[in-house]
């Protein structure tokens, strides 16, 4: 099962791959034009198993009209040349294969079974699709005719129109298969289909509760496709069909062994975590509304900022290997984003895109595992509370954060007046409570919401400051690292205020927190916290990694 890609690559300027290192593309005057020969298909016997740069003739017309029909603008004149050499290498790395600028059957296959333009598959069986499928339609129902044909050796351009060349195709696997070869596509033809085409099952998540804790051999379904699609990701060139059979077992195998997993076989949560984390060794991570980060991502940057936005974006089922690459798969995964949350789709991470991804203003290692997995949370705490610091609209809300789940919730109001929990705290009349009004973060609710953001699990739990501190061990100024926690109180059994240590900043201890009704989560001197009534208590730290799950 090759899968259909719907990226509007018309839209896109590619960076080609260049044929060779130092290769230059010469201009100057034009030559006269001369009729390139006529297109002769890849896989018949005209043509060489193997096509390479310096060959000229109508195999090479054929492989630049197809490569045009992918998004490429080459001359179709026959000529294997420097242009057409990096046309391939680049359809190469965005289809997954082994990038080398030769043609062989695998690139072929693509050429023929992939189209940019081709409207969404609609399964044949469905409602959406007419009884009889005939020449001069042009939809998704012909999209998934023309893939499946050509998985049955038809070898025509899935691009969503019921042409000449499908309707030979269509004739000709109907005669293969004892059927009236009428050129139509009924019951009988879709039945024909559907009996011999080995379609894989749509990809889930490995990480969803869809697919089982361990993915073993004899498993078929969309978990075992998406397994295929990683492991092919990471270069074991099998067929992607959602049957876990052999060949899957071996390149699990073989992929559990290069990573020092133990070899069994099984598909567990290490080799679910290695699939997703790692691809040859990604660039280390880097926070997309950092300056490092370009403020308009684009299809072809190779770096940590990728390295995130792939992270990301699996955290919406994405199934991208995070290699760091803003390839095809990932540039396809930023449009169906984009889409999903009404956004202008054009596969760029620009300031909009970037502001939903952070939608709830905190700084995500998503389900799907991130680079910095195994490793002490705190990193990832300081990422978390910078970032809803930045944003600036997290209010405080007294007893706010403390729901089943992490998260802001509604907050209420402790006794009444002036100074009681969730009422405005000015003196200045008329007071107000704005606790039960107001949906946000206490100082307890938002150290425990960066902690499971970070954490990928909830690890201080539902509690109170009181029941927090105790899940720390107590450590002298000195021995604290950014991410620790910052207690007050006058004793660790009666707690008041917890903040998240910043670190020294221009000379001055600072903390990320949720201070008190009428502000927003901030950064503030602990000495702002630290009173006769408040004494600071000191730093605790957890022993926490960043996790995949509890």
């Amino acid at each position: 099962m090759h899968m259909l890609r719907t990226a509007r690559l018309g839209a896109v300027r590619r960076v080609l791959l260049p044929a060779a290192l130092g290769a230059v593309l010469f201009g100057g005057l034009a030559a006269p034009a001369i009729a390139a020969p006529a297109p002769l298909d890849l896989n018949s016997s005209a043509c060489p198993a193997n096509m390479t740069q310096g060959e000229d003739d109508g195999c090479v017309t054929q492989l630049q009209t197809l490569l045009n029909t992918h998004g490429f603008d080459l001359t179709a004149d026959g000529d294997f040349g420097a242009n057409t050499v990096a046309a391939v290498r680049t359809f190469q790395s965005e289809t997954g294969i082994a990038v080398d600028g030769q043609v062989g059957p695998q690139t072929k296959g693509q050429l023929y079974i992939t189209s940019t333009s081709a409207p969404d598959p609609i399964d044949l069986r469905s409602a959406q699709c007419p009884a009889n499928v005939t020449q001069g339609e042009d939809d998704g129902c012909v999209t998934q005719l023309q893939a499946m044909l050509d998985q049955q050796g038809a070898h025509v351009s899935v691009d969503g129109n019921f042409g000449a060349n499908t309707l030979a195709a269509v004739e000709s696997f109907q005669t293969a298969h004892s059927l009236s070869a009428n050129g139509q596509v009924g019951p009988l033809t879709k039945a024909a289909l559907y009996g011999t085409t080995n379609t894989a099952a749509s990809t889930i998540n490995l990480l969803s509760s869809q697919c089982p804790a361990n993915i073993t051999q004899g498993e078929d379904d969309g978990c075992v496709t998406a397994l295929q699609a990683l492991l092919d990701d990471h270069s074991a060139s099998i067929a992607v069909d959602g049957d876990f059979g052999a060949n899957t077992l071996a390149a699990v195998e073989s992929f559990q062994a290069s990573h020092s997993l133990s070899a069994n076989g099984q598909v567990g949560p290490l080799t679910k975590a290695a699939l997703y984390n790692d691809v040859s060794g990604a660039p280390t991570a880097v926070d997309l509304s950092s300056s490092a980060c370009p403020a308009n991502m684009t299809e072809g940057e190779d770096d940590g900022c990728v390295t995130t936005l792939q992270s990301f974006l699996n955290s919406w089922g994405a199934d991208l290997a995070v290699d760091g690459n803003f390839g095809i798969h990932t540039f396809d995964a930023v449009e169906a984003f984009q889409a999903a949350h009404g956004l202008h789709v054009d596969g760029q991470v620009g300031s909009q895109t970037k502001s939903v991804i952070y939608g709830d203003a905190v700084y995500y290692c998503p389900t799907t595992g991130c680079p910095g997995q195994g490793t002490p949370i705190q990193p990832y705490v300081v990422a978390d509370a910078k970032a809803m610091v930045a944003a600036g609209d997290i209010p405080y809300a007294y007893g706010g954060g403390h729901d089943t789940t992490p998260g802001r919730s509604m907050g209420w109001c402790q006794a009444e007046g002036p100074g009681a929990g969730g009422w405005t705290n000015d003196g200045v009349p008329p007071t107000e409570c704005l606790g039960s009004k107001t949906d946000g973060l206490d100082c307890s609710g938002f150290v425990r919401l960066m902690y499971a953001e970070a954490a990928n699990y909830d690890p201080l739990g539902q509690g109170n400051t009181d029941a927090q501190i105790v899940q720390g061990t107590k450590v002298s100024v000195g021995q604290a690292v950014p991410g620790d926690l910052v207690f007050f109180g006058t004793s660790t059994t009666s707690t008041d205020h917890v903040g998240i240590y910043a670190g020294v900043i221009n000379g001055v201890p600072e903390m990320y927190d949720a201070f008190e009704t009428g502000t927003n989560v901030e950064m503030d001197p602990i000495s702002r916290a630290n009173s006769a009534d408040h004494p600071l208590l000191g730093y605790w730290h957890y022993a926490i990694d960043v996790a995949l799950s509890a």
